[in-house]
C-alpha cells in the first residue's frame, strides 16, 4: 500500500492532514491518523497590540479526539480539494503521529 501525506479541504471548511492510500480514492478515502490544521496567532511583542506584530503559525490536533481508531473512511465527495503537504508540514505531521523529532 502506497501512502502519501496530503492536506485536504473538506466541504465543512475543515483542513486536515493525513496519510492516504493513493491507489484507492473513489468513492471513499481512508485517512490514516488524520489531524486537523488550525491557524494560531501569537503577538510577537506583548507590549504592542498592532496587527502587524502578530505571528501566524499552524497547529495540528487529532481530528477525532474521542476515538481510539487510527483510520477513518470518508466519502470522496466530501473533499473539495487535496494537495501534497509541504515538506515542513509533512515533518510536523509525522512528528506528531510518531512522537519522533524529524
Amino acid at each position: 500500500m502506497s501512502q502519501q501525506v496530503y492536506v485536504l479541504k473538506l466541504k465543512t471548511g475543515e483542513e486536515l492532514i493525513a496519510r492516504i492510500d493513493t491507489k484507492n480514492m473513489e468513492p471513499t478515502m481512508v485517512l490514516d491518523q488524520p489531524m486537523g490544521i488550525q491557524i494560531m496567532m501569537h503577538p510577537q511583542d506583548q507590549t504592542e497590540h498592532m496587527s502587524s506584530n502578530v505571528q501566524h503559525h499552524l497547529e495540528l490536533f487529532p481530528w477525532m479526539m474521542a476515538s481510539a481508531d487510527k483510520k477513518f473512511t470518508i466519502s470522496s465527495d466530501q473533499v473539495l480539494t487535496k494537495g501534497k503537504a509541504r515538506d515542513e508540514m509533512e515533518k510536523q505531521y509525522l512528528s506528531a503521529i510518531t512522537g519522533l523529532s524529524l
